[in-house]
């Protein structure tokens, strides 16, 4: 080993340094003209020094998908909420606009889980969080090709449907969703939509916010309970009938 390999080896915070170092690096460069050498600069640490983690390029970019899935899992293993519809609405609303975040000490998160290490305007926030985006649609866009990543990408949208399924479930369970509702097909629907809506924005620049007015209508409409008592607001007036505000909460529409 080189002493720069032996210092990258001993230095237990290298593999957090060389993720932080590949998402600033995809942000700048997006994912087909990437480099190695990019994700160096990016970092105190040499090309050399990568290549000591990790041999290639692909093989990187899989442990940042790895490093990516463990951060995703970790913030959305809870949300908060009155009860289960609450809890839905909050979680794909945190899925849909992630790009401010943050967390009990007020400090800006990346998208990669991060701090990001000091104060950021609105702007310069949105903007690295598009830049992102954009790069991880591109890694998206190889998993019909890299078995690899598509196994990454599939292990991600298999927590966001486990997630949705349990939360209708304990919704069922409660009296607050339906008992006819299938938590599987609404965990599907839930997935596919955000997947959509996110690819969207990237590729369309779609940002109006119609499609979260119309999921809180498939709520209200297609989930809530008969009679229930909800706390979150579904933008319908108490007996579930759009184009109003409920106040405090809103009533699932009778049959």
């Amino acid at each position: 080993m080189t002493g720069a390999t032996d210092s990258a080896a001993a230095d237990g915070s290298t593999p957090e340094a060389i993720m932080a170092a590949t998402y600033c690096a995809l942000c700048e460069h997006g994912y087909a003209d990437l480099t190695m050498q990019d994700i160096a600069d990016e970092s105190d640490r040499s090309k050399a020094s990568l290549h000591y983690h990790y041999d290639t390029k692909e093989e990187l970019l899989l442990a940042f998908l790895d490093h990516l899935y463990d951060a995703f899992t970790e913030e959305y293993a809870a949300t908060d909420g009155d009860g289960a519809v609450e809890q839905l609405v909050r979680f794909v609303d945190e899925l849909l606009c992630p790009a401010r975040r943050a967390d009990e000490s007020g400090e800006p998160r990346r998208s990669d889980g991060t701090e990001s290490g000091g104060e950021t305007d609105g702007d310069t926030g949105t903007d690295e969080f598009e830049e992102f985006q954009t790069a991880l649609l591109e890694i998206k866009a190889q998993g019909p090709y890299v078995e690899a990543y598509r196994e990454q990408l599939e292990r991600v949208d298999a927590f966001v449907r486990e997630r949705v399924r349990a939360i209708v479930a304990d919704g069922i369970e409660e009296g607050t969703i339906r008992s006819d509702v299938d938590p599987e097909d609404t965990a599907a629907f839930v997935a596919t939509l955000v997947d959509g809506v996110n690819t969207r924005r990237v590729a369309l620049g779609e940002t109006d916010g119609s499609v979260r007015d119309t999921f809180l209508a498939y709520v209200r409409e297609n989930l809530v309970a008969p009679g229930a008592d909800v706390a979150a607001d579904l933008g319908g007036d108490a007996d579930g009938e759009p184009g109003s505000t409920a106040g405090a909460g809103a009533r699932g529409g009778e049959d």
